[in-house]
């Protein structure tokens, strides 16, 4: 039964990145305008955007540098705290992110709902939902930055 799941997603993925590849967008493209639209101000620090899309902070900077090329993201380092990178959508970036969005649901109208119902779709998403709570019971939240206690040594400092 799971190898059928696992193969039906895969095949509604590669309908879906044919979809948005034909308006001129890669999923992965795809993934962080999302994620930069639903964000307060259209921004979020980078570590987070390569965490929610599972991807290593290197694999993600080299996808922030094509979007930056393509005029989607500007790069803003943040005023409180300079190791923390913001990605934020430009003008276009946000235009596009709608276009995205747009293609999207006009995806979901086309190659599912006619199959599935909402409340199928809303059930299928809860079951998901399940899956990526116990992801993450077992592999919780990256450690955080924390500032050092003046009783800590800093082992920064030259001796």
């Amino acid at each position: 039964h799971w190898l059928t799941v696992v193969r039906s997603v895969e095949a509604v993925q590669g309908v879906y990145a044919a979809r948005m590849e034909a308006v001129g967008m890669t999923l992965p493209f795809v993934a962080v305008l999302t994620l930069l639209l639903e964000a307060d101000g259209h921004r979020l620090p980078m570590s987070r955007i390569a965490r929610d899309l599972s991807m290593t902070s290197g694999g993600f900077t080299k996808l922030a540098d094509r979007m930056a090329r393509d005029g989607l993201i500007d790069r803003r380092g943040s005023a409180g705290d300079r190791r923390v990178v913001f990605a934020a959508l430009t003008e276009d970036g946000l235009r596009r992110a709608h276009e995205a969005n747009d293609a999207y649901r006009a995806f979901l109208r086309d190659e599912v709902l006619h199959v599935l119902s909402p409340d199928d779709l809303h059930r299928l998403a809860e079951l998901t939902a399940r899956l990526g709570d116990l992801h993450r019971a077992i592999d919780p939240e990256p450690f955080m930055l924390s500032d050092r206690s003046p009783n800590e040594p800093d082992r920064r400092r030259s001796r």
